[in-house]
């Protein structure tokens, strides 16, 4: 979610993501000097692509009728023999703000679940947080859109996901069985409480000394809002953290030395609970301090729900291009490596259209806005694509002969768009990457034009 193209800076703030757009709106008055306007010089035309390209993409690939979620199986009737045995579906997204992504993501799941037998979907989000949608989409307590909100992302907080997360909860009211999950870490607020609340239930002789060492982490951590006070705690000195992850390591070691008496008091799945909180916040210690990346510790957190779900659970996974991939450093590589061919990949790409980002310009944030794409870079993968005739289509990659003339452009590397959180459009050049498609992608679902999502109201649970 905090992916960064080369060249694109990092969109930060001291306010909460989903109030960024506010917060920066007070910069654009001294981000904008007056200037003269000056005509750029058209864009050339790009070279035409060769035919036997193009009729190589319509041949190969599967066009669909839609994305919205209630739409009919029918037309996805090919998915089944691209998924095949997969344990794993990985879908990306080119954006955090695309509509026409996020409800085929959507429409993909409700496929797999109803008929594939897939069990669990699990999202870029924080793993303790996502908790509360689980035990929502199961019982129908609690409140949706709050529970939404307090996964504490703009990207995340839209229509087009509550809209999922109501059909996850209504396939299991009528006895369904499919499970919400997260696999990020990037607020310890809600894991550091969890281990406090865990301790102090099961062991009241260590609740004192367990919660003064995890102060060293928990007073720099996010509130229920997902607000972190200033300073932070990547803000404190290196011996700080240091001694910080050592009091966190002793935390984890001490649960791991009770086990036997605290899964006898709380049962398996409290403890369970406890010690992948205690993780969760020391991956937040390693990410902040630089020892680990956020990916590895996604992926670790991937695999720790999928062998909490048992042998027979298959998942669909939800994150931007850059993470799902198998490009070195992304959480795809390190869940490529555990899982092998039982993981399929999916990239989501298109031409045009419109999408929801920080207008971004130059130094300044301008706010949320519906901002347009920019052209796609000519010979880039989107030129090659946007040829075929069908406006929305999905191509598995996976042992093309690219001897041929129509399949040589797969080669690469070619431009391929990514774009994060934030988005300038006056240089749009900066989104675009050589990429080896075919070492990245399994699959790629393309569009001829897209719309943007559709941001909600911030509403967040009152406490952990």
């Amino acid at each position: 979610m905090r992916f960064r193209p080369p060249g694109l800076r990092r969109c930060r703030s001291t306010a909460h993501p989903i109030q960024l757009a506010a917060a920066i709106l007070g910069l654009a008055a001294c981000g904008d000097a007056a200037t003269t306007a000056v005509e750029a010089p058209p864009d050339p035309e790009p070279p035409p692509i060769p035919s036997e390209a193009t009729a190589w993409i319509e041949a190969n690939s599967h066009a669909f009728e839609g994305s919205h979620l209630s739409l009919p199986h029918s037309d996805l009737s090919f998915l089944p023999g691209i998924v095949g045995d997969a344990r794993i579906v990985s879908l990306g997204e080119n954006t955090h703000g695309t509509r026409d992504f996020f409800e085929m993501k959507a429409r993909i799941l409700r496929f797999l679940v109803e008929e594939m037998g897939f069990t669990a979907f699990a999202i870029e989000a924080t793993w303790p947080e996502a908790r509360r949608l689980d035990h929502y989409v199961r019982t129908g307590e609690g409140d949706a859109a709050e529970l939404l909100s307090g996964l504490y992302f703009w990207t995340w907080n839209t229509e087009s996901v509550l809209e999922m997360i109501e059909w996850m909860r209504a396939h299991n009211e009528a006895g369904g069985d499919v499970g919400f999950h997260g696999f990020d870490m990037q607020y310890p607020g809600m894991a550091l409480h969890n281990v406090r609340e865990y301790v102090a239930a099961v062991d009241s002789a260590q609740a004192g000394a367990v919660a003064t060492r995890l102060d060293c982490l928990g007073r720099f951590a996010n509130d229920p809002s997902g607000r972190f006070p200033s300073p932070r705690y990547g803000d404190q000195t290196e011996i700080h953290r240091a001694n910080c992850g050592a009091s966190l390591d002793a935390v984890q070691q001490m649960l791991m030395d009770g086990r036997e008496t605290y899964e006898a008091a709380s049962g398996e799945e409290a403890f369970a609970v406890a010690l992948q909180s205690m993780r969760v916040a020391i991956q937040y210690h390693l990410m902040i301090t630089g020892v680990r990346g956020r990916d590895e510790s996604m992926a670790e957190n991937t695999v720790w729900i999928d062998r909490q779900l048992g042998p027979g659970a298959r998942m669909v996974l939800w994150a931007h291009n850059f993470h799902v991939s198998a490009q070195p450093g992304a959480q795809g590589s390190f869940l490529r490596r555990a899982y092998g061919d039982a993981m399929l990949i999916v990239g989501f790409s298109h031409e045009a259209g419109t999408f929801t980002a920080v207008h971004q310009r130059g130094s300044s944030y301008l706010g949320l806005a519906s901002l347009t794409l920019g052209r796609p870079n000519p010979l880039s993968y989107e030129h090659y694509l946007s040829t075929a005739a069908a406006p929305r289509y999905v191509v598995d990659l996976r042992n093309r002969d690219t001897s041929s003339e129509g399949a040589s452009w797969l080669t690469g590397p070619r431009g391929f768009r990514a774009i994060g959180c934030c988005y300038d459009p006056g240089a749009s050049y900066r989104y675009w990457s050589q990429s080896p498609l075919l070492e990245w992608y399994d699959v790629l679902i393309h569009y001829e034009s897209t719309r943007p999502t559709v941001v909600l109201p911030s509403r967040y649970p009152t406490s952990f």
